[in-house]
């Protein structure tokens, strides 16, 4: 059983104590440090564009940032190597963060940037690039003009074909994420995927697809053929108020609550959810994503106490 550490862990998204000190190399630095103590050998990275135009080159999140820091992508996994991490398992793209202005500025910058992603993913030696769905279900609306909702699909559905083939050409798992407030939340993403090439994967992100209502052992078992990646993130949070649809749904605006929860911490039977992707044959890795902690050192610690006693007991 394998598993990699997601350094989402970090919230940079929302203000918080010493957020000017995530901004910088050394936390970062640290942090390999401190996940390597954990017993983690293998990262999971979002990856974050959006820092390409901050000045930010201290966030190991996007391509500038670690040609600045490091030189180049295989600086960059030395360097990890180095510091106890002996490398990059998935890179992770959400492009909710493309949606500003028109439905065409959008498609071109996702693309763009998942295009990007998938090279550096090739060229680190990374497993799987994961690609979320769509963005969420608000910030779609904005920008759909004279578009439905199915057309919006309908192109997406084009250009992830397109990028899952530039993934096969790069020897890269493509993977699609299904977010509990994206177009193809829940059991959605079954039929979107249907007819697509075998090249077209999904992720089973657990909290995300039990928060929109699906039995995640289920959905795991009859979807085997599609599973390319397994994201562990935990949760006790009811969506009684659609909050997926809301602007910020992992605030929801009618209850102060912290949707992800540390692994154990929530209500998700994640070892039953383990055991069912090991008898449907999967065999590749387990990621665990401790999303946007308060407690960086105590959800690494967490994660590794709930590996060693529970996940695999």
């Amino acid at each position: 059983m394998k598993f990699s550490f997601s350094t989402e862990v970090v919230d940079l998204d929302n203000q918080a104590p010493n957020r000017n000190k995530r901004e910088s190399k050394y936390f970062w630095d640290e942090m390999n440090h401190l996940i390597s103590a954990g017993g983690f050998r293998q990262i999971a990275i979002p990856y974050e564009p959006k820092w390409d135009f901050g000045g930010r080159s201290g966030i190991p999140r996007t391509l500038r940032s670690i040609q600045v820091k490091f030189g180049g992508v295989k600086e960059y996994v030395q360097y990890l190597k180095e510091n106890g991490i002996d490398g990059i398992q998935s890179i992770h793209l959400n492009p909710t963060l493309f949606c500003q202005g028109a439905l065409p500025m959008y498609l071109g910058a996702a693309e763009h940037y998942a295009e990007e992603a998938i090279h550096f993913a090739a060229e680190a030696g990374a497993e799987a690039f994961v690609l979320t769905a769509t963005p969420t279900v608000y910030a779609v609306r904005k920008i759909l003009g004279d578009k439905t909702e199915e057309e919006f699909l309908g192109m997406t559905k084009e250009m992830v074909q397109r990028l899952a083939d530039k993934a096969s050409d790069c020897g890269v798992k493509f993977c699609l994420k299904n977010e509990y407030w994206g177009l193809l939340r829940g059991e959605r993403i079954e039929a979107f995927v249907a007819d697509m090439k075998p090249n077209v994967l999904m992720d089973v992100d657990t909290a995300h697809l039990f928060i929109a209502g699906v039995d995640v052992k289920t959905f795991i078992a009859e979807n085997a053929d599609r599973i390319g990646n397994i994201t562990l993130t935990d949760t006790s949070f009811a969506d009684d108020q659609e909050a997926y649809k809301q602007v910020m749904p992992e605030f929801p605006a009618k209850r102060a609550t912290m949707v992800f929860r540390d692994l154990g911490e929530g209500s998700l039977d994640l070892k039953a959810y383990v055991k069912a992707a090991e008898e449907a044959g999967f065999s590749g890795t387990f990621v665990i994503n401790c999303r946007n902690s308060n407690f960086i050192c105590r959800s690494i610690l967490r994660a590794r106490y709930y590996v060693d006693t529970v996940l695999t007991d």
